[in-house]
């Protein structure tokens, strides 16, 4: 089942002062099956945030077509089954995280008996327990960012929507964000979200989908990406600890340590992944994973500087432009 599924899909925008039109998405399609971790991957200004709005129904499409659970965009039959936390997202600055939290539950439909428990329940998972009662002006921008999170799943959607989940946040709270993407993954829900942290994309993800110039380029599950080349793979992590090893041993051909970092030597490309989530699971940030093998990073750079990157279409935009007042 394809929960959210995206066809062809192109947007124009006004840009200035001028009433011609520039198309920043060029008939964009992709898809999340039931359970899956799409990311969603691309450099600034490829048209990730312009899909996403499109896929919640926040802008228009000028053609295609987006559904969500088999719902055309829009509907509250899929809009009720789905979490989002966007890039920038904006707080009532004088309410505390309860009273946020209390409100984006009654926005959402969820029972008001049930909402205090849900409300503890979110905020422990976030780690924002000690700091309910506190006005949301006094957070930090890494604080806020858990709390946006907190508000996305308070109402345990099947579908969760995520531009930039880890953006301002420390090791701790990218560790903590991954658990939790982690575990509501082992619960069948489904996550599209993109990042610009391509270690924590390959650790969490079953497909990448790259954008480039409002174009997919490329859709390619994680597994396939592992088996692209040969030989051993080198995974550096910060963090490491001796008992670490414990569960990974016949992945790994030798290590080396320096201070608070391990240097890893992978036997198989094909155990990478799971060394990568164990380590992850231990408390461990990965650095760098680096071998005979197309990394993620290897594969995004090499997409966004393929030859025949689209230009503006002069021929495809109004003419008409301002000439005074």
């Amino acid at each position: 089942m394809h929960v959210l599924k995206v066809d062809g899909v192109k947007k124009r925008f006004r840009s200035d002062m001028s009433l011609a039109k520039r198309e920043v998405l060029h008939g964009v399609s992709l898809h999340a099956r039931e359970g899956e971790v799409l990311g969603f991957l691309g450099p600034n200004g490829a048209g990730k945030t312009t899909t996403i709005k499109v896929i919640l129904g926040l802008i228009r499409a000028d053609s295609g077509r987006v559904t969500i659970f088999d719902h055309p965009v829009g509907d509250a039959r899929g809009m009720a089954r789905v979490g989002y936390l966007p890039e920038t997202p904006y707080f009532y600055p004088h309410l505390s995280l309860d009273e946020f939290l209390a409100f984006c539950g009654a926005l959402s439909a969820v029972n008001r008996s049930e909402l205090p428990r849900r409300i503890a329940k979110v905020v422990e998972t976030v780690d924002l327990t000690a700091h309910r009662g506190k006005r949301l002006k006094a957070f930090s921008k890494g604080m806020l960012q858990r709390a946006g999170l907190a508000q996305a799943i308070l109402h345990d959607p099947d579908l969760l929507i995520l531009d930039e989940p880890f953006s301002g946040l420390d090791p701790v709270g990218r560790k903590m964000v991954r658990d939790v993407l982690v575990d509501l993954k082992r619960r069948g829900k489904t996550i599209f979200f993109s990042s610009h942290i391509l270690p924590d994309m390959e650790a969490l993800c079953d497909r990448i989908c790259i954008i480039r110039e409002g174009t997919i380029v490329k859709c390619i599950g994680l597994d396939e990406l592992m088996r692209l080349g040969e030989g051993k793979v080198e995974v550096t992590a910060r963090g490491w600890r001796a008992d670490m090893l414990g569960g990974i041993e016949e992945y790994v051909e030798s290590k080396r340590e320096t201070g608070v970092d391990a240097f890893l030597v992978v036997r198989e490309r094909r155990f990478v992944r799971r060394v990568i989530e164990h380590l992850y699971a231990e408390g461990a940030e990965i650095l760098e994973v680096v071998g005979e093998r197309s990394s993620l990073e290897e594969l995004f750079m090499r997409e966004i500087s393929r030859p025949g990157a689209r230009t503006e279409d002069k021929k495809n935009e109004e003419t008409l432009v301002f000439t005074g007042f």
